[in-house]
């Protein structure tokens, strides 16, 4: 994806209200499109404005973009019918929490009024001119705050934790990881395994709703009913549960885990998201929405094998800038650091965390729903843990592209 504009700020987490903060609004034009404005020409007063030249899809793709997008103006060719059916369906999706516009050349008064059908609060002709757009995004400006009245715009983060094949602690990691990390924050854990989610167990959690629950609210899902649903562990850590029953995995859809990461990061200062080791047709959606991956392996011939398997599908579809790479049950050595750098030359990946093989604190952990440092106190587990918090939460805010 290219970027035209400046890099974007780091997302407040408190602070004034809608109207006085800076306005945060995203271009996204096809590549010849976008050749045909300079973005120095379009600034506006209170806007930070970003053209990216990959059109609706470049936008859908990344998560981290649309969390920092508060009105967003997208290039349509309201000639193609299925390029007019996705910004339609794009627009219904999100007409509860973001504001489009369509910008459409040799623009006329009937495909205005196909673009309004489509869910459009305005539309532009291209090329437009500085007046234009910002009389568009005055216009979205006002639908925001109808949106979201008197709130603050609220930064989140959101991590998704997947393991390069099955059995190697990912979702205890993902447990304890989201344990430590609510001590100063508000945090979400979401078990995404509908069949064999382990989640709420490991951590003593048994409530009465899961995900099935969000699943069944269709539209109705918004972060009011997820918190509803979430059931909140001793340490404040909020976890929405795997369902008691076992699903099929396409009870999930892209446009339902969507939905819900946006209304979790909404809800939440950070979103942890265990996924089952299995690719379904909405693991990319998971992927795509979340500012990093955590993907876990071993440094066994088999966890480097399927480790690399999963990356070059990860390079594949663009997200290898927010991989993090995590070698789990590490051996413990008597004296420095764990050695990865066989490891990672087989991987051509550098391995951005070690965490120590303390099986005996790790299963106590999870057989009696306790954070480790309340099993062992001060291990080396604790610390290679929490020492991998650092590294995620150290991560500038800026968009991954």
């Amino acid at each position: 994806m290219t970027m035209l504009g400046g890099p974007p700020p780091a997302p407040s987490s408190d602070g004034p209200g809608l109207s006085t903060q800076e306005l945060r609004v995203t271009v996204a034009l096809e590549a010849a499109t976008a050749l045909l404005f300079d973005p120095g020409e379009l600034a506006l007063p209170g806007v930070n404005l970003r053209i990216i030249a990959s059109g609706l899809a470049g936008f859908q793709g990344n998560g981290p973009l649309q969390r920092s997008t508060d009105v967003l103006v997208v290039e349509v060719n309201a000639r193609d019918p299925r390029a007019l059916e996705q910004f339609e369906r794009f627009a219904r999706d999100h007409a509860d929490r973001l504001p489009v516009i369509g910008a459409v050349r040799d623009l006329s008064v009937a495909t205005t009024r196909t673009m309004l059908r489509a869910q459009a609060i305005d539309v532009l002709p291209i090329p437009f001119t500085v007046d234009e757009l910002f009389q568009a995004i005055d216009h979205g400006r006002d639908r925001l705050e109808a949106l979201r009245p008197d709130t603050a715009r609220r930064g989140s983060r959101v991590i998704a934790f997947v393991g390069a094949l099955g059995g190697i602690g990912t979702t205890a990691l993902a447990c304890q990881s989201a344990l430590l990390w609510s001590e100063g924050q508000r945090v979400c854990l979401i078990d995404l395994d509908v069949q064999f989610g382990n989640a709420g167990l490991y951590i003593n959690v048994r409530g009465q709703l899961s995900v099935a629950d969000l699943i069944d609210a269709g539209d109705r899902l918004d972060a009011e009913l997820l918190r509803s649903v979430a059931e909140v562990h001793p340490s404040g850590l909020s976890v929405i549960t795997s369902p008691p029953d076992i699903l099929p995995l396409d009870a999930l859809t892209p446009e339902f885990v969507d939905r819900l990461i946006d209304m979790a990061a909404e809800a939440y200062d950070v979103v942890i998201i265990d996924l089952p080791s299995a690719w379904v047709s909405w693991s990319l959606s998971a992927l795509q929405k979340s500012d990093l991956v955590v993907m876990l392996t071993t440094l066994s011939v088999a966890g480097i094998h399927q480790a690399r398997r999963q990356l070059d599908l990860l390079d594949a579809n663009g997200l290898a800038s927010r991989l993090r790479l995590v070698a789990n049950r590490a051996a413990n050595p008597l004296f420095g650091k764990v050695d990865v750098s066989e490891p990672e030359k087989l991987l051509r990946r550098r391995i951005t965390a070690t965490i120590v093989n303390d099986w005996a604190t790790m299963s106590t952990a999870i057989e009696e729903g306790r954070p480790i440092m309340t099993v062992k106190v001060k291990s080396r587990l604790e610390r290679d843990v929490r020492a991998l918090i650092d590294v995620l939460a150290d991560v500038d805010a800026e968009l991954m592209l």
